[in-house]
């Protein structure tokens, strides 16, 4: 069985009482205040380092939380995970710019995306679209960064986690670049091709 997990937050309880209230806003500010003396990870920052690995150098990559990891939840122990996302690197012809067998992390880096798996580059991520709603995913150069990595929950379940930055430059004009955005469509795709090798 394969399960999405998504960020989100539970309240739990709520203070009932001003003087409680404002011990526990003061709580908070401090502990974030800590967090950010000891130098604690940014959010976003594993993805961003991840991406860079895999060959995606953006000069400045986006801090707006628009890059993270899909996170889909495996019945099999990490190595076994791990082994079966990297065959599935290899199922899709994503070539590996990185591999981290000690650490879990690999990642892949496509100079030219044309089609992945049989599919156009607009299935799986949008680049936006031109005056006659052509979209440049599919008619422009697109270069793609993709980085994964496998966490272990406990002996038997792990994590497959898998973010993406695409980028879209027009073929036959010097212009900027564009930034694209994922659908999830390949990092879930992996994430089945794993879940069908340890099933």
């Amino acid at each position: 069985m394969i399960g999405r997990h998504q960020g989100g937050t539970t309240e739990r309880g709520k203070a009932t009482g001003k003087t409680v209230a404002l011990a526990a806003a003061v709580g908070v500010l401090t502990l974030t205040g800590l967090a950010c003396a000891s130098g604690g990870p940014r959010p976003g920052e594993d993805a961003r380092e991840l991406l860079r690995l895999a060959g995606g150098r953006d000069p400045n990559p986006p801090r707006d939380g628009s890059e993270l990891f899909r996170v889909d939840t495996v019945d099999a122990p990490a190595e076994r995970t791990f082994g079966a996302a990297r065959d599935a690197y290899s199922a899709l012809d994503i070539p590996f710019s990185y591999f981290d067998e000690q650490g879990l992390r690999l990642g892949g880096f496509v100079r030219e995306l044309d089609e992945l798996d049989g599919d156009a580059p607009s299935t799986f991520m949008d680049c936006g679209r031109g005056a006659t709603a052509e979209q440049y995913a599919d008619v422009y150069n697109v270069s793609m960064a993709i980085g994964t990595r496998v966490r272990s929950l406990d002996a038997s379940t792990s994590t497959v986690e898998t973010v993406i930055r695409a980028r879209a430059r027009a073929r036959d004009v010097s212009s900027n670049l564009i930034r694209c955005s994922s659908f999830g469509t390949l990092e879930e795709r992996i994430a089945r091709l794993v879940e069908d090798e340890v099933g």
